[in-house]
């Protein structure tokens, strides 16, 4: 393990602090493997007049994050070292002009579709962003904006589940898994997870009635039905999920992109419907899901916290798998005194 991460390590080290026009970051210069991330100087993103310009001090890993990093880059894509990671806690520096319900020195979190999150500052639209809730850190606020948003927008506004429904959540361990239990919850349904054996408790703990261990039970065999399928993964298709779907219930996929054979047939088959979420960027439903934290309804589950320096690491945590919840990654190792001027 140390092996791998000391030319982070050592790169850190020899980095010098910040001025007003450059920043460190962990950034890719290739695509491949996890250690293909290094830290990199780059230059502070430029404030725009609907921005928020963010002194990063924790972001999350998830499994799209390695998808990208990973995978050959999208024709048109720009050259030259990239950021990566979506999620952003941290505190404001400045904003721009058009941006009124935030102010410099202020704790807060959102994500962006673009890859921007692996710096010592970050550039975020103002309308994508809100304030963290008072009784979470920043290495907890990490693991909500792009989780939790995903998991919400697709059971209230494309399953639109309704109180008293019967919600199956595939993947319930994980980092929308765990939130989906919760907010499926909050929505008024009743909650079933599949998870491994080791987060049966987890699961258990988060709100779902019942728990299926999905290598001792193959849930699309058993008897039971539901209302809402929320697939987070890419273990079940909706050929096999809708086996225990109602005739008026909704498979919802936040699984990109879904399989080919599933888009194709699903039009033409009777009764369950075929649904996919894509998620976007809300100050509002970040806000909706802060004022469920501040209750106690809803928390983030973080499974490991890693310094900056061990950035490669944490995205191997996340490929292996194994873990419950989010993996968070501590920023401020690349955080230097002062801010952009």
């Amino acid at each position: 393990m140390e092996a791998n991460t000391r030319p982070l390590i050592e790169e850190t080290r020899q980095a010098q602090g910040p001025t007003p026009q450059e920043m460190n970051a962990i950034a890719l210069e290739q695509h491949g493997p996890p250690e293909v991330l290094r830290v990199r100087r780059l230059p502070v993103p430029a404030l725009q007049d609907k921005g928020v310009l963010v002194r990063v001090h924790a972001t999350a890993v998830s499994p799209g994050d390695c998808r990208r990093r990973a995978s050959a880059p999208a024709r048109g894509e720009q050259r030259g070292p990239k950021c990566v990671g979506l999620d952003v806690a941290g505190e404001v520096v400045s904003v721009g002009g058009a941006v009124t319900h935030l102010r410099p020195g202020e704790r807060v979190y959102g994500f962006s579709m673009r890859s921007v999150a692996s710096a010592e500052y970050a550039l975020l639209s103002g309308s994508a962003m809100a304030a963290i809730p008072a009784s979470l850190t920043f290495q907890q606020a990490a693991a909500v904006p792009l989780s939790a948003t995903t998991a919400l927008q697709a059971l209230r506004d494309v399953a639109k589940v309704k109180p008293g429904e019967r919600v199956l959540v595939v993947g319930a361990s994980g980092g929308v898994g765990t939130f989906a239990v919760q907010l499926a919850r909050i929505l008024g349904a009743d909650v079933t997870g599949v998870c491994s054996s080791r987060h049966v408790a987890l699961v258990r703990e988060l709100g779902a009635s019942q728990v299926l261990d999905h290598a001792q039970t193959d849930f699309t065999r058993a008897s039971e039905r539901y209302d809402v399928v929320l697939n987070t993964t890419f273990a079940r298709s909706f050929l096999a999920c809708r086996r225990v779907l109602v005739r008026t219930g909704r498979y919802v996929t936040v699984a990109h992109p879904a399989p080919q054979l599933d888009r194709m047939l699903s039009p033409l088959l009777p009764g369950p419907r075929f649904l996919t979420a894509s998620v976007t960027p809300r100050g509002d439903d970040l806000r909706q899901l802060s004022a469920w934290i501040d209750s106690g309804q809803l928390r983030p589950v973080v499974s490991e916290v890693f310094p900056a320096t061990r950035f490669a690491d944490a995205h191997r945590a996340c490929e292996a798998g194994r873990t419950g919840g989010k993996l968070v990654v501590d920023m401020e190792s690349l955080n230097q005194a002062g801010a952009p001027n």
